[in-house]
């Protein structure tokens, strides 16, 4: 049961994707952590005694607790769709990080079973909720650049993720890509009719997976938009996020962020400090409102930001790309 505005939420995952979870909660007085989960047995008392909340091994016990609100599902990614299903089965709310599942299929079962619950299903599009990003949208979707004509968007990763992790990750279309396809249709409010992809490897071990890293995509829209995304998985000089949209009456960009403003000119030249290097830190903010948003679809109905045909789109576009790259031509976009 809900106490007045305050979310009590269970943590599932207390590795990587947990720990940027725990940094939104610490930084919400609307939400509290009550229960934590993780096969770590050290790591989950550490955290317990940190947040003096309850903690298990096994995600039942913090579905079976009547105190928890919602649950935020923060494991590696091929145990979420089995965690969601059996959370939403339990009567609680969930957040969970991207992929929500495997294909479409499991998608389609979440949503549907979310939907029969009467339940919010949030699934974590983190770059939505950054400051920059979802201004530049605001301001194409006023009008302020006229008609769009152009979507460019760079991400380049810092630091060169663990081999452990890329194994696991589902490959740069699922992992990474995916984020910049849903940009590119939050900024054009539409859907691609045509994918293309190309990518190379200039690092043999992601290569020896079968995998790519360096990858550009390009989407073609019915109102003659057109949309480009570059990624690669390491830029030396930090982590590489920006964002273009040009139209007929202008362009607004959304450029990196620097840790500190300060810039230093001489005979030299002009000198600044290095870009965020990685996205803990460049997308600190926007895991904080991503998680104030899910407190407020449960605690006061607000609208899901991302629904069932956002989520279902990014991975059809997904699974697009990269088939696009494997035949070696553009495919179209079946709605």
């Amino acid at each position: 049961m809900t106490r007045l505005n305050q979310l009590q939420v269970a943590l599932v995952g207390l590795g990587r994707a947990g720990r940027f979870q725990l940094e939104s909660i610490r930084s919400n007085p609307g939400v509290s952590l009550i229960h934590v989960v993780d096969t770590d047995a050290e790591r989950a008392n550490a955290v317990a005694e940190e947040f003096a909340c309850q903690c298990s091994s096994t995600i039942e016990k913090a579905i079976a607790d009547d105190a928890v609100d919602a649950v935020i599902v923060a494991t590696p990614t091929g145990e979420h769709f089995a965690q969601i299903v059996a959370v939403l089965d339990g009567g609680k709310a969930v957040f969970t990080e991207k992929p929500l599942g495997n294909g479409l299929e499991e998608i389609d079962t979440c949503f549907q079973l979310a939907s029969k619950r009467g339940l919010p299903l949030f699934v974590g599009f983190n770059r939505r909720f950054d400051p920059s990003h979802s201004s530049l949208a605001q301001s194409v979707h006023r009008g302020e650049i006229g008609t769009p004509q152009l979507v460019r968007i760079t991400s380049r990763d810092s630091p060169l993720p663990s081999m452990e992790y890329l194994k696991t990750s589902h490959g740069i279309f699922h992992d990474c890509i995916v984020h910049d396809l849903d940009m590119v249709r939050y900024i054009a409010r539409e859907d691609p009719i045509e994918v293309y992809s190309i990518g190379s490897n200039f690092v043999p071990e992601i290569q020896a997976m079968d995998d790519l890293d360096n990858v550009l995509v390009s989407l073609r829209f019915a109102s003659g938009l057109l949309a480009s995304i570059d990624v690669n998985r390491f830029a030396s000089y930090g982590y590489d996020q920006r964002i273009e949209t040009f139209g007929d009456k202008g362009m607004v960009q959304s450029e990196n962020r620097y840790p500190r403003s300060t810039s230093l000119a001489s005979e030299a030249g002009v000198a600044r400090p290095p870009i965020e290097f990685s996205f803990p830190s460049r997308y600190r903010e926007a895991y904080q409102y991503e998680l104030e948003a899910f407190r407020q679809c449960v605690l006061e109905g607000a609208p899901l930001p991302i629904t069932y045909e956002d989520v279902r789109m990014s991975f059809v576009l997904s699974d697009l790309a990269e088939q696009s790259y494997r035949v070696g031509r553009p495919l179209a976009v079946e709605h």
